[in-house]
């Protein structure tokens, strides 16, 4: 194998584990998005975070979008 083959190899691997760990933090975010519905659908009081984190919806639109370009790259 040869330096520039093990180098490719090696950023391959640095970005799916980059990929992966993007992929666990967008699970946990879905799972709250989920969890707002439930509380949106239910007519219950929204918190100062559920309002923060729906704000923030169109930064993590960016960021999922971000991950699946990186993804297709691999």
């Amino acid at each position: 194998m040869t330096s520039n083959q093990s180098s490719l190899e090696e950023a391959h691997d640095l970005k799916l584990k980059e990929v992966q760990l993007q992929q666990a933090k967008l699970s946990k975010l879905q799972s709250d998005l989920a969890k707002l519905n439930t509380k949106i659908s239910a007519n219950e009081k929204l918190s100062e975070e559920d309002t923060k984190f729906i704000g923030e919806l169109g930064w993590l639109a960016a960021l999922s979008v971000s991950i699946a370009a990186v993804a297709a790259a691999l």
